[in-house]
C-alpha cells in the first residue's frame, strides 16, 4: 500500500557557522512547517469493470440454428439473440395432441354410456306392465315395461287398386263397426305401395287409418272404412296406436323405478335409472385422463418460447461463447451482457486497511492516458465484500466503487484508487519525508538542535505536528 501527496515548497537557508573563528561555513537545506490540510488516504490500484453483468443462460438444450450477435454489439431488452432447434419439442407436442384427442374421445364414449344408465320411455301411452323392481339386476336389452296407447287406434283395410290410388294421407274417412251402430271419423295415414292378392284371386291395396277411441273400442275389434263413396273391400282389425316395450339400455342394478302399471308416460320421460359403478368410475377416470393430457400438452406448448433466447436487458455483448451450429446446454452460459452505465471500479484492499473503508466513502480514481495526461474521476464506495481472498499470506477484500463520470474509461483499464479516510484542516504540518522518528533537527542560532515532536495525522505527503515546532522553525532536511 502506498501513500502519495504533494510536496510543499522547500525553503533553502544558508547558515555560516563560525567555529573557533576559522571554521568553514556549513550549508543546510531546511523547510519551515506550514499550515494546511492533512488527508489520510488508503491508496491502491484497481480495474474498471462492469458491475452488474447479465449472463445469457438457456433453459433448454439443442443445436443453435440462429445467432444474431457478435461481441461488442449493442442489444435491446427482449431482442432475439439465439434460436435453438425445437424439432424434438414439436414432435412431443404432436404426440401430446393425439393423446388428448384420444382422451377426449374416451370421455365422450364413457359419458354416452353413463347417459344410458337413465332409461326413457320410447312412446307416449299408459304403462300396462312393469317387469322389474328396484334392486334387480338387469342387462342391456332387458324389457322393463310395456307401454300401450289405447286412446288412439289404427285400422288397416284393403281397397281395390283404383280406389286406393285416389286416396291421399290426411283424407277424412268414416269408420264403422259391425257391433256398434255409431261411427267415428278417422283419417288416412298411409297408402301401401304394393297390391296384395286376396281369396278368389282379387287384388287390393292396404290403406292405414287412424282414429280416436271413443271409449268403447278395444284392440282386436273389427271395423270398416269409407272415404266418400269409396269403401274398403273387407273389414280389418283395430290395433292400439302404441304397443311398445321399454328396454334397459345398460347393465346394472335398478336404482329408481318411478312407474307402475297404469302410469301415463310421454315419449322421452325418465322411467328408470341404473347403478353401474364400473361405468361411472370409467367416466371419471376418462375425465381425469383427458385433463392430464390437456395439462401435458399445455406444458409442452409453454416451452416453445424457451427455444428463442432473448436479451434480458439492454446492453453491450461482452462475450459470446456459443455461435450458430453449436450445441447449447441448459444452464450453460451462451453470452454475457453489460450495461455501460454500470461501469465501476473494482479494487482489492489489504486486510490492514479494510477497516478504514466504508460504504459511501469518498474516493478518487485516476487514469493516465497515452499522452501522459492524468484524468481524475470522483467516486464513492458502493460495496465491500465480507469474504476476503487470500494469496501469499495476505488477505485482500474486494471493494466496488461507483463513478460519477465514466467518460474515457473502458472495462479492463487499470486505474489508481485513493480512498479518503480522514481530513484535518489548518494543521501545522511538515512533509512526511522530513520526519524519520520522534525527533527532528532544527536550526537555532545557526546550530542544529534535536527537538522532540509529537505527530498526528499522516497522509497526502504531510504529517500533522501537534507539539514541538512552530511556523518559525527551520527544520533541517535529513
Amino acid at each position: 500500500m502506498k501513500q502519495h501527496g504533494s510536496r510543499a515548497a522547500l525553503c533553502a537557508g544558508l547558515c555560516v557557522l563560525l567555529l573557533g573563528g576559522c571554521a568553514q561555513p556549513v550549508e543546510y537545506e531546511t523547510v519551515r512547517p506550514d499550515r494546511g490540510p492533512v488527508e489520510y488516504r488508503v491508496e491502491d490500484t484497481g480495474t474498471a469493470a462492469y458491475g452488474d453483468n447479465y449472463t445469457v443462460v438457456p433453459t433448454v438444450s439443442g443445436r443453435v440454428t440462429q445467432c444474431t450477435i457478435q461481441e461488442g454489439d449493442a442489444v435491446e431488452e427482449g431482442q432475439v439473440l439465439y434460436i435453438i432447434d425445437s424439432g424434438d419439442l414439436e414432435d412431443q407436442i404432436t404426440q401430446a395432441r393425439l393423446s388428448l384427442r384420444s382422451a377426449e374421445t374416451a370421455v365422450e364414449q364413457s359419458a354416452a354410456a353413463c347417459e344410458d344408465l337413465v332409461v326413457h320411455s320410447c312412446a307416449t301411452g299408459t304403462v300396462m306392465a312393469v317387469n322389474v323392481h328396484v334392486g334387480d339386476f338387469v342387462s342391456a336389452g332387458t324389457p322393463i315395461a310395456q307401454v300401450v296407447d289405447s286412446a288412439h287406434l289404427t285400422l288397416t283395410v284393403p281397397f281395390i287398386p283404383a280406389d286406393a290410388a285416389a286416396l291421399v294421407p290426411g283424407s277424412l274417412a268414416t269408420i264403422t263397426f259391425p257391433a256398434l251402430a255409431e261411427s267415428v271419423t278417422g283419417s288416412v295415414v298411409r297408402v301401401y305401395d304394393s297390391p296384395t292378392v286376396f281369396a278368389g284371386g282379387r287384388e287390393g291395396v292396404y290403406v292405414e287409418f287412424s282414429l280416436d277411441n271413443p271409449g268403447a273400442l278395444a284392440s282386436g275389434g273389427t271395423a270398416m272404412a269409407a272415404v266418400g263413396a269409396l269403401t274398403c273391400m273387407e273389414a280389418g282389425q283395430l290395433s292400439n296406436a302404441t304397443e311398445q316395450a321399454i328396454y334397459a339400455t345398460q347393465s346394472g342394478q335398478v336404482l329408481t323405478l318411478p312407474i307402475q302399471a297404469g302410469t301415463a308416460v310421454v315419449e322421452g320421460q325418465e322411467v328408470m335409472t341404473i347403478k353401474n359403478d364400473s361405468l361411472t368410475n370409467a367416466a371419471q377416470n376418462a375425465v381425469l385422463s383427458r385433463d392430464s393430457a390437456a395439462v401435458s400438452l399445455s406444458q409442452l406448448e409453454s416451452k416453445r418460447p424457451d427455444y428463442t433466447v432473448r436479451s434480458p436487458a439492454a446492453g453491450i455483448v461482452l462475450t459470446r461463447s456459443v455461435k450458430e451450429g453449436d450445441l447449447a446446454a441448459a444452464g450453460s452460459p451462451m453470452a454475457v451482457l453489460a450495461q455501460p452505465e454500470e461501469l465501476c471500479v473494482q479494487v482489492d484492499i489489504d486486510e490492514l486497511y479494510i477497516d478504514r473503508v466504508w460504504v459511501e466513502q469518498p474516493a478518487e480514481v485516476s487514469f493516465t492516458t497515452e499522452e501522459g495526461k492524468t484524468q481524475t474521476y470522483a467516486a464513492s464506495v458502493k460495496r465491500i465484500d465480507d469474504t476476503g481472498i487470500s494469496a501469499g499470506g495476505v488477505t485482500e477484500y474486494p471493494v466496488e466503487l461507483t463513478l460519477e463520470s465514466r467518460e474515457g474509461l473502458r472495462a479492463g483499464m487499470n486505474v489508481s484508487v485513493s480512498l479518503l479516510v480522514e481530513t484535518r484542516e489548518n494543521c501545522l504540518r511538515l512533509p512526511s519525508h522530513v520526519i524519520t522518528g520522534e525527533t527532528v533537527q532544527v536550526l537555532r542560532e545557526g546550530e542544529p538542535v534535536e527537538v522532540a515532536i509529537k505527530t498526528g495525522l499522516t497522509g497526502g505527503g504531510y504529517t500533522e505536528i501537534l507539539e514541538g515546532l512552530t511556523e518559525e522553525d527551520e527544520v533541517i532536511l535529513p
